[in-house]
Order: C-alpha cells, then structure tokens, then sequence
C-alpha cells in the first residue's frame, strides 16, 4: 500500500504570524547553535516617576500601578496612593484611605501629572482620579483599553478589589487590612470618570492585591491572572488561598508560598472559578513565592513578566515565563534576567517588580517596572516579629517606590546564537503566503547569516540556496533577505522549511511579510 504524502498534515500554517524562539517549536533540527536571553537597558534617568506632589504619601509604583498606551502613541498611567490627608470635600483627618493618581506621558520617558479639576489639597488641584466608594475603594487594579465593546462608554474597563479602611490608623502602625473578597468591575468612556457595574461583586471567589486582566481574542473572553483567595461562601477546596498548600502530611498543612490564578468571563460578569497556573517548583529555592504576572502575546506564544519574592532575602526581581496556551507555564531558569535589581543605595536596590506588560516602540520594547528603596515587609512586620533593622521605624510617607523604564531590541528577549563555528538551524514544515523573508538578527564584525529556501525533504529551491543568498553582516531589526538581488519569495512560498547559517551572529526571529 502506497501512502500518500499530505502536506496539510505536516505543515503548520504561520501566515505572517513572527516565530520566535522561545522554546523549540519551529525547530526541525540545528547545529553549533545556543538560546540566549537578553537582559534589559535601563534608562539613564531613572526613575521616571516617583512622589513629588505634595498631596502624595505613600504611592506604590511596584504592584498596584496599571498602564496602557493609547493608539497615538500616548501613555497613560494610573497608580495607588495610601494617603492620611485630609482632602477637601471630604475625608477625616487622618483617615487612611487608598486613592487612584492619574500620569501620562507622550513618549514613555517625560511624565505629568495633571490637574484632573475633581479633588484639591490646599486649594491646589490634583491628579487624583474621582471615585464612588459604594463598594470600597481600589486597593488593587488593572485598566485595559477594550476595541472590541461597539459601546464607547466602556472602552476602558476596570477590574479591581475593594477595600474599605479603618478611620483612626496610627501612622507609625502598618496599613493593616484583610484583602478584599470580591472582584468588581468598572467602565469608562475616558479612563477619568468611572461607572461602576451595578451587579458588582461580579465574583466573590476571588481576591488578589495585585492582578493583570486582558482580553484574549482567539478564546473571546477576558482572562484575569493574580492571587486568589479561598471563601467559606464557595464551599470549594480547589479555590484555594493565593499560599499555595505545600507539605500536606504536616500538620499545618501549608506554607506562604504566593502563586498565581487565571480565571475567565465572556462578559465581565460570570467568571469561572479560580485555576492555579503558577507556583514556585522544583527550578526555585524553598523561600520564592510568585507577586503577579505581566501578560504579553508574541507570536504563538502566551508571555509574562513574573516578579518573583525571596521571602528570606525579603527583595524581588523578575523571569520571562512562556506558555502555548495561557495556562501552563515555563521557565527558562531560576536567575533572573530581565532587568536586575539596582546596587547598594539605588532607587531600586530591595525590589524590582515588572506588573506592567512591554509596550513595542518603534524598534524597542519598553519595559516599565517598579523599584523601592526598602525591604518588601521589614518595615510592616519587623517591628512585632523583633526584627533588628532600621526599617521597622520607617513611617509610610518614608517608603520610597518608584517606576523605571528599561528598553529592549524589537523581539530581543531570546536568540539563536553562533560563535567561531558555523551554526545551522533548519525549520519545521510551515505554510505561508507573503513576498518578502524578513529577520530579526546582529553580527559582530565578521559574522553572517544566510538563509536558504527548501521543501519538506529539505530539497534546495532553484535561486534560493545560500550560495544565491546575499549574506547579511548588519545589525537589524528588520533586514529583508535577498537572492542575488532578488527580494521576493512570493513564487517559491507556500511548503517550505527555512534553513539559516550563521557565524558570530544572533538571530532573534523571522517571518514572511507583504511588506
């Protein structure tokens, strides 16, 4: 019996769609080749933004702060504040009380803070965002900006957790709370003035002090990822506290160990129970503990930003994790790369927090994150747990947390890497329709790349070997590979594997484009 070939069966359809190389996935096979990770550059005027108003006490830039970019280009940012000051209109003295500060920025790096017209502080108008406390206050917060709802008055939605303060806090006492149950929403048609949803709490299985909600188009629903808690309303053991249960057979039954929880909803309202994605394992030491998850799509992949918190060093930092599907993750390594903590006295020495997912800027991404100048809670309990550290006596309006901003090349999170040796990396079948072979990739002096066109048996295409190439020595973010002149691949694409040979180059993903 004779089999027939059917190249629909072996041959994965990639469209336009970028490849990159955060696992294996489109590799058939290479040779001399390594994966590297690339870290990020900090911008040198860091940090962008930090507390310089007058009515700022205590704003925190590391978990509670959300960011979008608009589609001119324009940042927007809206951060939490745990204030003691009495604001005009209202409020006691000495209530403390979060509240939501507005930022923005044309560029990414040069901030303002501007007069909203809502609330003063001795007489002088202020950033603060206007807010109906009728199910409490946002203590934790993610804003998105939603171009699929027709209805204009709820292009930006909210998904936070109230909480309401007590009246009379001591200011040397820590903001000491239960996290709120209950997960509410909020639209807007500006990203200032906000309409509660009448039905909230839309979910009182779930509450979290730091959470990244987003709308996922191939499922259509929205997905919300952060820290879960367990209520005696739901009656259900799978919907667990945010502490992941560790060492069952002991009898206390669990350890503080944070991790992260997805849940779903096709309309904001009814939402799926609680499903643990992410806890610390095998590759982490005994003391992580998972902070959050900045959620990002690159190509086929499902991406986050995972601050990571060593409970004995009592600092974080943050990983690069991946996922084909949103719910189970890898990880590349148990150090972090991304952006590292500052040195001794810098801004950032203590905690680097990435909450806020990279925005592509022309030939960069740009990667806000949150630094402090403190241990994470030596100030909050070091006091009653006898810690000796100078923290302990800080007052809140002594907490220094700011955001930074570090840049990375266009699709620089990983690369395919050859040294003195000639590397080779070959494809898997892929079906595509476009003109033009687009790379991503840098040599060092005396380096190339070359690219070649074969078919599923890795038989040469006539005019597309590597001796037809026209080799690449360049560093670009962009370069459109040719053939003895010739730009086009439109005649030969289709069933095709790529093959790639490269000297002291790096090569960080390629895809086929009209272009």
């Amino acid at each position: 019996m004779i089999t027939t070939y059917d190249p629909e069966k072996h041959y994965e359809r990639i469209g336009h769609q970028t490849q990159y190389f955060l696992d294996d996935s489109v590799l058939e096979w290479v040779k001399n080749i390594q994966r590297s990770n690339h870290q990020a550059t900090k911008h040198s005027d860091n940090p962008l933004l930090r507390r310089d108003r007058p009515w700022e006490v205590n704003p925190h830039f590391n978990t509670t702060v959300t960011m979008i970019q608009e589609p001119d280009g324009q940042f927007r940012c809206w951060y939490l504040d745990f204030t003691f000051m009495d604001f005009e209109g209202g409020g006691a003295e000495g209530q403390a009380k979060p509240v939501v500060l507005y930022a923005e920025s044309s560029d990414g790096m040069h901030w303002e803070k501007p007069g909203l017209g809502f609330v003063k502080v001795d007489g002088q108008d202020t950033n603060r965002i206007p807010w109906d406390d009728t199910f409490g206050t946002p203590v934790a917060f993610c804003v998105m900006r939603d171009e699929q709802d027709p209805d204009p008055a709820r292009r930006y939605k909210m998904a936070f957790l109230p909480e309401k303060y007590n009246i009379n806090v001591p200011k040397k006492t820590t903001l000491s709370h239960s996290h709120a149950l209950g997960l509410c929403m909020a639209y807007s048609a500006d990203g200032i003035s906000w309409n509660l949803e009448p039905r909230n709490p839309v979910s009182t299985v779930w509450g979290s002090d730091v959470l990244t909600m987003i709308r996922d188009d191939e499922l259509g629903r929205y997905v919300i990822y952060g820290r879960a808690h367990y209520t005696a309303e739901t009656g259900n053991p799978d919907v667990d506290q945010w502490f992941v249960k560790h060492y069952p057979s002991q009898p206390f039954g669990w350890i503080p160990k944070r991790s992260v929880y997805r849940i779903e909803s096709e309309d904001l309202i009814s939402w799926s129970d609680p499903v643990r994605v992410l806890a610390p394992g095998a590759q982490h030491n005994l003391d992580d503990a998972f902070y959050a998850l900045a959620y990002f799509r690159m190509g086929r992949y499902h991406c986050g930003l995972l601050p990571v918190f060593h409970m004995v060093e009592n600092t974080k930092d943050s990983e690069l994790i991946y996922s084909h599907d949103g719910v189970g993750w890898n990880h590349y390594t148990r150090a972090p790369w991304i952006i590292l903590r500052g040195d001794e006295g810098s801004w950032d020495e203590f905690q680097m927090d990435t909450v806020i997912p990279p925005f592509q800027v022309g030939d960069q991404h740009y990667i806000f994150y949150g630094g402090a100048d403190f241990h994470h809670d030596f100030h909050s309990v070091g006091r009653a747990q006898g810690l000796d550290t100078p923290e302990t006596e800080l007052e809140i309006d002594q907490l220094n947390e700011s955001l930074g901003l570090a840049t990375l090349r266009r699709d620089g999170f990983v690369s395919l890497d050859a040294g003195l040796r000639e590397g080779i990396i070959c494809t898997r079948p892929q079906f595509s329709t476009g003109e033009k072979l687009i790379i991503n990739g840098r040599c060092e002096k005396g380096g190339y790349i070359e690219a070649e066109v074969v078919d599923a048996m890795e038989n040469e295409w006539k005019g597309y070997t590597r001796t037809d190439c026209d080799r690449f020595t360049g560093d670009d973010v962009n370069h459109t590979v040719s053939w003895k002149g010739n730009f086009a691949v439109n005649t030969i694409v289709g069933y095709t594997r790529f093959r790639f040979y490269m000297k002291k180059a790096e090569l960080y993903s390629y895809r086929i484009a009209d272009e």
